[in-house]
């Protein structure tokens, strides 16, 4: 073993620095395969430990740590490129200090957060039917959000005409957030332990790339773009506390984004939760079922209306050539998310199964016509 290891660090560096690649790609493909291993042992033991330690230990600080380590991080990477790129002379020892910056990035990434992407399903953990809904059901669903998106909207506004206005800041949008946890703690059978939701550093350039939120997975902060409506905050802020707890596909952290803000006792929060779920419910129902989704528009009120005005004029507003979404679509297929960026729309499956496993009215035959 002795002589094996030797003759392996005689080989040429860069040889074996591909050799390293090549095992930690392997490495990862195999735990990919192994849901119950990640579950039993990484989410259930390794990760706890270092996502709490994390969020404990940047919670000291008031500004996203993460946020500066990106751009730290992507200057040192130019910085690399360049020389990569242009000192010929040392092209071998170039290539190779970018090889293992990368590589220490990719195992952080996979170490501190991505191997959450290999759990087994939510659907499984809550005992949810993950299967195929129909028209009728998003039909259904989407009635049933239209009723409470519209309650909270009245008690919020008194006046069906008139948006939905937080009446308080941002940061005690993230304060509050922690609480929609405690509430639905016993059903997911988790807590969560030393909050940290931030406000990005970063708000301005993330607009243009049409980020809303984000995980920093070194860090497990939290960020929140503070430049977006302020009424979806709520429920953007709860769906990255999902992706904290280890919850890394997009559907899953929408579905408990949902469940918390819903479950908050703040009627902002239940808002929120309510008009975001109703969205991603209107959008499918305006590919497969467009009468049906012109029958819920006219229902909508003018206030709910007007605050998804404030939403598209954002998006307008920030609107660019670059298309981010195909890089974030590539990036959620290589970490086997199938439907890739579509995903965030897969969480009408665990609402379907939710609503069919909890409420009775869900499933109340519809009358039959004469």
């Amino acid at each position: 073993m002795k002589k094996l290891l030797q003759s392996f660090f005689r080989i040429d560096p860069l040889y074996r620095h591909l050799i390293y690649w090549a095992i930690s790609i392997f490495l990862i493909y195999i735990l990919s395969h192994s849901p119950s291993l990640i579950e039993t042992l990484y989410f259930k033991g390794i990760y706890p430990l270092i996502a709490i330690s994390n969020r404990w230990f940047f919670s000291f600080f008031g500004i996203s740590i993460g946020d500066l380590l990106y751009v730290l991080g992507l200057l040192y990477l130019i910085y690399l490129l360049i020389k990569f790129l242009f000192h010929f002379k040392n092209f071998k020892e170039n290539l190779l200090a970018l090889s293992r910056f990368l590589l220490i990035v990719f195992w952080l990434f996979y170490l501190s957060w991505g191997l959450n992407y290999f759990r087994p399903s939510l659907s499984e953990k809550l005992k949810l039917e993950n299967t195929k809904y129909t028209v009728e059901d998003l039909v259904k669903l989407g009635n049933m959000l239209v009723d409470s998106t519209h309650y909270y909207q009245m008690q919020l506004t008194q006046n069906d005409s008139l948006p939905v206005e937080v009446t308080y800041g941002i940061q005690r949008i993230l304060n509050k957030t922690p609480e929609g946890y405690k509430q639905i703690s016993k059903y997911i059978k988790q807590s969560y332990i030393s909050p940290v939701i931030k406000t990005s550093l970063l708000s301005k350039a993330v607009s243009y790339l049409h980020v809303t939120g984000y995980l920093n997975p070194f860090t497990n902060e939290a960020q929140i773009n503070r430049l977006y409506p302020k009424f979806a905050l709520p429920f953007i802020a709860s769906h990255e506390v999902a992706h904290q707890l280890g919850y890394a596909p997009e559907d899953e952290a929408n579905f408990l984004g949902f469940l918390s803000s819903t479950h908050h006792p703040d009627p902002y929060f239940k808002y929120s939760g309510y008009s975001a779920a109703l969205y991603y419910v209107m959008s499918e129902l305006k590919k497969y079922a467009p009468e049906d989704y012109k029958n819920i528009t006219r229902k909508l009120h003018k206030g709910v209306k007007k605050n998804y005005g404030e939403e598209y004029r954002f998006y307008i507003h920030h609107k660019t050539n670059f298309d981010s979404a195909k890089i974030y679509d590539s990036y959620l297929k290589l970490n086997k998310q199938k439907a890739g960026i579509k995903s965030y729309n897969q969480m009408i499956k665990l609402l379907v199964a939710y609503y069919k496993a909890t409420n009775q009215a869900f499933n109340e035959e519809r009358i039959p016509k004469e």
